[in-house]
């Protein structure tokens, strides 16, 4: 699901590939998502958005939301910094390791 975590981030990919998508902050509104715990600095986030499924009219603002996507390959790192709106799906068997900091 499209979501927030509550440190930085650095997504491996060891075997295999997947897709990525990043959602600055500033589209937090337009993807209707929610801070969990946000007073505490274990905060994370959540949107009811399923971004490959037809958006339902209630969340069509997301169509909206400028995103940056791409492809990581075996041997790619991604930093993906806290609280930043990503989402992830492999697109073949993958293996991949995530270092938070």
């Amino acid at each position: 699901s499209l979501h927030s975590d509550p440190s930085d981030n650095l997504l491996c990919q060891v075997a295999g590939f997947k897709y990525f998508r990043l959602y600055d902050l500033e589209q937090t509104g337009l993807i209707h998502a929610t801070t969990l715990r946000a007073q505490n600095t274990n905060s994370f986030g959540t949107s009811p958005v399923r971004l490959e499924a037809p958006l339902p009219p209630q969340y069509a603002t997301a169509a909206q939301a400028p995103f940056v996507e791409g492809i990581l390959a075996p041997g790619d790192v991604l930093f993906i910094p806290k609280s930043m709106w990503h989402y992830v799906r492999s697109l073949t068997t993958s293996v991949s390791v995530n270092f938070w900091f």
